[in-house]
């Protein structure tokens, strides 16, 4: 028979084990995605459409073939650049207007400054989808259409509102005596 410390220790070890092997099953689950596309990426076509295969390993030897093709062989570095500006223009009007308006708002007391507050919580909380046709009426107002100006001047109508609302937050939790 064991004695009380020792129980008390094994317990301890056995109950620290199964945490190890949660944590241990829940992170395989959640990287086994970037696994699975990390090793189709170098694997051979052959490879990939032979069901003889196993796919959990390279059965040929890998190749840089199809990061060449996405490279060179399709318009990717193009949409990468588009993204970039896209979200470096969405991110600097964001900030340009969301910072102001939540700095004001977390600093007016009173009424207002709380109905103000709920009103920009109430203007993010619209489905996007009710915006899609008013939306699409001032994209083509302005001869947006099929541009990446149009996704410039869309895309802040979503973020502003959230950005006020988790800016305000933050604002509210820093002391008056530091201004």
């Amino acid at each position: 028979m064991l004695a009380p410390t020792q129980a008390k220790h094994l317990r301890h070890l056995s109950g620290r084990s199964l945490l190890f092997a949660v944590v241990a099953f829940f992170t395989a689950f959640a990287a086994f995605p970037f696994y699975w596309m990390l090793i189709t990426t170098f694997k051979r076509t052959s490879d990939l459409y032979n069901l003889q295969n196993n796919p959990f390993i390279f059965n040929e030897p890998p190749t840089w073939e199809h990061l060449h093709l996405l490279f060179f062989g399709t318009l990717f570095p193009r949409w990468l650049l588009n993204t970039f500006f896209v979200g470096a223009m969405v991110v600097g009007i964001t900030l340009f207007a969301a910072v102001p308006a939540a700095y004001s708002l977390a600093r007016l007391v009173g009424r207002w400054g709380e109905s103000l507050g709920i009103g920009i919580f109430l203007t993010y909380l619209v489905p996007p989808t009710l915006l899609f046709l008013p939306l699409s009426r001032v994209i083509a107002t302005l001869g947006l259409q099929d541009s990446l100006w149009s996704l410039v001047v869309v895309y802040p109508s979503f973020t502003i509102p959230f950005c006020t609302w988790l800016l305000m937050g933050f604002f509210k939790s820093i002391p008056h005596d530091i201004e």
